[in-house]
């Protein structure tokens, strides 16, 4: 069991909006996602924001990941990593068929948690984005 709070890092099948729109309803594979819990949440319900280690094309929302951060999560790779802010995932945590395990002995669902002073700066970068109607939300059926 998971519980969701902003920055945590899991890994999950996230659906690129592009999918989406093929009529796909799964994610291709799992993936690290930042968890966004927003201040009007009902039962659980979060936002996920996916890390990529493709560096993002002009146009798009996204923040670089410090390394200091992505060593401390022991993320996959070597490069960079960056967090997509123009298109996320709405899901439940609690009841989602979407969350993978990272480990299965013991089961292990979280890298950790993304710094605070981080944090605040993605989640400035997200608020305006919102503001601006960039960001592109899926939901996830449960």
């Amino acid at each position: 069991m998971i519980e969701p709070e902003t920055g945590l890092v899991i890994s999950y099948y996230f659906l690129w909006d592009r999918e989406h729109a093929k009529g796909e309803q799964e994610g291709r594979k799992p993936r690290p996602a930042c968890v966004v819990v927003p201040l009007t949440s009902k039962h659980g319900d979060v936002v996920l924001f996916p890390l990529t280690t493709k560096e993002p094309p002009p146009g798009r929302i996204a923040i670089k990941v410090p390394e200091m951060e992505r060593r401390r999560l022991k993320l996959k790779g070597r490069g960079p990593s960056w967090i997509i802010l123009d298109e996320g995932n709405t899901d439940r945590l609690a009841d989602s068929f979407h969350v993978e395990p990272i480990s299965y002995d013991p089961p292990t669902f979280s890298y950790g948690k993304l710094s605070r002073a981080f944090m605040g700066q993605l989640l400035q970068i997200l608020a305006k984005a919102i503001r601006e109607g960039k960001t592109h939300l899926v939901k996830r059926d449960r």
